[in-house]
């Protein structure tokens, strides 16, 4: 199993603000940028290929797939309701 931690998102907004991450980044361990589809992401997660972990006031936070029909992406630390996946800065 890959674990990878998430530093950025690219992310969708539609007119009634929902938004939507489409893709997921960071830096592996060798120092090389890497980027993923959510759609491969969730994929990944539910095959045990990869673990996804974003850091949040100095903890880790694992990153999860949702029970929805339409899976995506969240991470949610102590009292906090929104998903902290979309806080992160924009990938380039």
């Amino acid at each position: 199993m890959t674990r990878l931690r998430i530093l950025c998102c690219k992310k969708f907004q539609d007119s009634e603000q929902k938004i939507e991450i489409t893709q997921v980044g960071g830096v592996n361990a060798r120092g090389e940028k890497w980027a993923i589809s959510t759609k491969d992401a969730v994929h990944g997660i539910q095959n045990g290929d990869y673990e996804f972990y974003i850091v949040h006031e100095f903890q880790e936070l694992e990153v999860l797939v949702s029970e929805d029909p339409e899976k995506h992406l969240f991470a949610r630390g102590l009292g906090y309701l929104h998903n902290l996946l979309e806080d992160l800065p924009d990938c380039p």
